[in-house]
């Protein structure tokens, strides 16, 4: 990448993590145009190795030996696209039905963003569980707390992003959860 969209990516990233620490300023740190828009999924292409770390701990070593690295690494990726075109285009039907159109790049681009700093708390989380350093208990303790974390996040950014109620927030995220939750289902069933 050049170094403009370096340099868009780390204020992109300044942006996401105000928005985790609650400062609704963190939206100015977009760019929230169309352009800005179909630039955020870079956010998409750094995250994917993150994902492919979190998915080599959640595929079991009996999946692994059942289905083989090429067909679960291919089912997985395809997911994963569909999951990042996906929840875009279900909110093209969301804003509309909660009045909102004209905030759907306010949402999605720091949305987009902030798939990188919650890629790395889940791959920084697993890690440790991974290790068994904390033993059970802590750290499924730890996984609840980022989970949670997570989509306090996501429903804050939808909050101020979409400029809206909290019902309304619950819901979008809600709305996240679902379609990640389904396409995760729907993935895994095919190996």
């Amino acid at each position: 990448m050049p170094a403009m969209a370096w340099s868009e990516v780390r204020l992109a990233l300044i942006g996401a993590m105000r928005l985790a620490r609650g400062d609704r300023g963190g939206l100015a740190c977009f760019d929230r145009s169309a352009a800005g828009f179909w630039r955020s999924f870079r956010a998409a292409v750094i995250s994917y190795p993150l994902y492919l770390v979190l998915l080599s701990m959640r595929v079991t070593v009996a999946e692994w030996e059942r289905s083989g690295a090429f067909l679960i690494i291919t089912v997985e990726t395809i997911a994963y696209v569909i999951a990042w075109t996906a929840f875009p285009l279900l909110m093209l039907i969301v804003v509309q039905r909660i009045g909102r159109p004209q905030r759907f790049f306010d949402f999605m681009v720091p949305y987009n963003w902030s798939q990188l700093p919650q890629s790395a708390l889940f791959v920084l989380v697993g890690l440790q569980t991974e290790s068994g350093v904390l033993g059970a208990q802590p750290a499924q303790a730890i996984e609840v707390a980022a989970a949670a974390a997570v989509l306090i996040y996501e429903w804050f950014i939808a909050r101020v992003a979409l400029d809206t109620t909290a019902a309304v927030a619950v819901f979008v995220v809600f709305v996240d959860l679902i379609l990640g939750i389904l396409i995760s289902h729907v993935a895994s069933g095919l190996y």
